[in-house]
């Protein structure tokens, strides 16, 4: 599959996941609870994966701990990954952009 579907999917639960709990600016977490709650939900996904047929339970909830570190992400920000080519290359797309 390619990235952008995958990202594309991701903000979906993430859509989801605002319906439902709130956004991370109404409903905050330290960075923490997050890591809890994504856990949880990691937890939640080997679960589905023990002892199944196929993969489908767990991309489930891997989906879902997926949202959750970008929810993290949304509320505490993340640092860009600042190394060899992919530096070169965030750079040179600043100085195109």
């Amino acid at each position: 599959m390619e990235r952008s579907k995958v990202y594309a999917i991701v903000d979906t639960e993430r859509d989801y996941q605002d319906r439902k709990w709130g956004t991370p600016a109404k409903r905050p977490h330290e960075v923490g609870g997050w890591i809890l709650l994504i856990d949880n939900a990691l937890r939640q996904a080997k679960e589905a994966w023990a002892g199944q047929p196929n993969d489908h339970a767990a991309l489930e909830e891997v989906r879902k701990v997926i949202g959750l570190g970008v929810a993290c992400a949304e509320q505490h920000g993340l640092r860009p990954r600042w190394h060899g080519e992919l530096k070169d290359r965030m750079r040179e797309s600043a100085i195109d952009g």
